[in-house]
């Protein structure tokens, strides 16, 4: 073994990092390396226990989970019956992983300040906090532009 070798961590592009942020947050025991990753890990199917890592790793309240992702009584269901998430489901809990993932990556000096800035209102959402947008896909696409406006340093 050559000294080049020994003890190098892996090296990520930003995109893959943010798949290995994702695949973190959910809980999910295969690398989520790629959105074609993510489509696997889809068609295989979410269980509850995905959003109940997400909830544990962001610190998601019962109010955010039920709002964002599904109604407790449907994911109580679920868990107790052992389904998988719906389709829809399952796509707002990667919504809000995709959105925390990429908050944690802009903010990963901090990663407190992206959990803070996640629950505060924004004036460009509407005086909405981006957790609050993260409802529609809309919501979602513009709390990524304003991520995206951070970390090329335009603020507002």
């Amino acid at each position: 073994m050559t000294a080049a070798t020994i003890d190098r961590p892996p090296v990520y592009s930003p995109r893959e990092s943010l798949y290995a942020r994702m695949g973190s947050l959910l809980g999910l025991k295969s690398a989520v390396r790629s959105e074609v990753d993510l489509i696997e890990q889809l068609e295989k199917g979410l269980t509850v226990a995905a959003v109940q890592s997400l909830r544990t790793r962001v610190g998601l309240t019962d109010a955010e989970t039920f709002e964002l992702i599904a109604p407790r009584r449907t994911l109580h269901r679920r868990e107790a019956l052992g389904q998988p998430l719906s389709s829809e489901e399952a796509d707002k809990t990667v919504r809000v992983a995709r959105i925390t993932a990429r908050a944690q990556q802009v903010f990963g000096g901090k990663p407190e300040y992206a959990v803070d800035w996640l629950r505060t209102p924004k004036s460009a959402l509407g005086d909405r906090t981006p957790m609050n947008a993260l409802v529609t896909e809309s919501g979602a696409l513009a709390v990524e532009e304003l991520l995206l406006g951070i970390e090329h340093g335009m603020f507002g």
